[in-house]
């Protein structure tokens, strides 16, 4: 992109045109993968909520919505503006059960009451979810996390309007550029970040409840011990990555040899052993990397420019061993103004607030069939949407707490 600020196209509600929004100073551009996208500057004129920000960051066209302005009675108009695909927020979707759909049917299903639509889907493989009383946004975030995808809004622009919204749904956004970033003591402008969550090197992996038959097969009623998948994976519930049980295992009782440190996953709507099998080892890729994060300047990656989602290697000689990482680039700021300055996040994607809510009801739906278990006397009109439902409302309260004086 050229080092001066993009020029803003103004545009109502409506997709009338307005004008050129000039921006005074700096534009601000924060993105995340599948999270945030949006824009703040200041500028003389007041936009007004709703309005449309449209401008060109070097070959690809991005749409923003005002969300917020700050106008004080003297001095310029300050805006807050996301990514149009906030809009989806606006439509809803009552009940949808996705069964054994493939990437490209689940996306057609939470775009349909969107004006939105499919630029391209590259995911492959079948998965299934319920969507239940939730916005398009919510089911478009719910289906880039079962189906495993990263989503990108796709603008096109004809005759100095908007001609088209879409969506691109990949496997995976951005790509290896041999990008290296060194992490050492004593480096300026670096923070690093552990979180909370700890090192696993094995994974049991778990699936749905399964059902309570009798001798002949028959369903009787009520769920008890969930699929596992040791018979295709020659009898052992769970996988392991012997590389980093020796990094990250502990000695067992003797000290004679480094043994594994166990968690678990729980896939609550997989009913297929092979799958789940699938499903465990992907998450077991993640697992067994400390959740770490570098917020650092562009400028102390070798290798030259980043994008969103590109792949880096990391070497934190802070530690001893030192640590030997590849994370990505999961965040990425520019402040535009006569030069660019670019600061990013390279690391572990912390779950925001709709991810959260889908573990929360995957976690509650599968108590509901550890329950069933114990009598099977539990309704099987108990569902995951009914589950998913309580749980976001539960959710929307608590963010309620976020307006009142403590």
């Amino acid at each position: 992109m050229a080092d001066a600020v993009p020029t803003v196209f103004w545009f109502d509600r409506f997709d009338e045109r307005i004008g050129i929004l000039p921006v005074v100073g700096e534009l601000v551009h924060t993105e995340e993968l599948n999270g945030e996208d949006t824009i703040e500057f200041e500028c003389r004129d007041a936009p007004t909520k709703g309005d449309r920000l449209l401008w060109k960051d070097g070959n690809i066209w991005r749409e923003h919505v005002v969300v917020r302005t700050d106008e004080p009675l003297e001095g310029l108009c300050s805006v807050y503006a996301e990514s149009s695909l906030c809009e989806l927020l606006d439509d809803f979707i009552e009940e949808q059960h996705l069964i054994s759909r493939t990437a490209r049917q689940a996306l057609a299903v939470a775009l349909a009451p969107t004006r939105w639509t499919i630029a391209s889907c590259d995911v492959s493989g079948t998965a299934g979810c319920v969507l239940y009383h939730v916005n398009a946004l919510w089911a478009l975030r719910r289906v880039t996390e079962v189906w495993g995808g990263e989503v990108e809004p796709v603008i096109t622009v004809a005759d100095g309007r908007v001609a088209s919204r879409s969506i691109r749904f990949v496997e995976r956004l951005g790509s290896w550029r041999g990008l290296r970033f060194t992490y050492g003591k004593n480096m300026a402008g670096c923070t690093r970040t552990c979180l909370e969550q700890d090192v696993y090197t094995a994974l049991y992996g778990f699936g749905a409840g399964l059902p309570v038959t009798d001798e002949d097969g028959r369903y009787t009623g009520g769920y008890r011990k969930k699929l596992t998948f040791g018979e295709v994976n020659g009898g052992d519930n769970w996988v392991g990555d012997e590389d980093a049980r020796l990094v990250w295992g502990r000695w067992n009782a003797d000290r004679t040899a480094k043994v594994h440190s166990f968690g678990q996953v729980t896939f609550s709507e997989c009913d297929d052993p092979a799958k789940l099998l699938t499903l465990t080892r992907k998450a077991l890729v993640d697992a067994v990397q400390p959740k770490v994060s570098y917020e650092i300047d562009v400028a102390a990656l070798d290798g030259g420019e980043c994008g969103l989602g590109d792949e880096v290697a990391v070497i934190d000689s802070s530690r001893s061993p030192e640590w030997r990482l590849k994370a990505r680039v999961v965040k990425r700021v520019r402040t535009i103004g006569d030069a660019v300055i670019c600061r990013v996040t390279i690391g572990t994607v912390q779950q925001v607030d709709y991810a959260v809510t889908s573990s929360l009801a995957a976690d509650v739906a599968a108590l509901q069939d550890d329950v069933a278990g114990i009598d099977g006397n539990l309704s099987v009109a108990t569902s995951v949407q009914v589950v998913e439902s309580t749980v976001t409302e539960a959710i929307d309260d608590l963010d309620e707490l976020a307006d009142l004086n403590f």
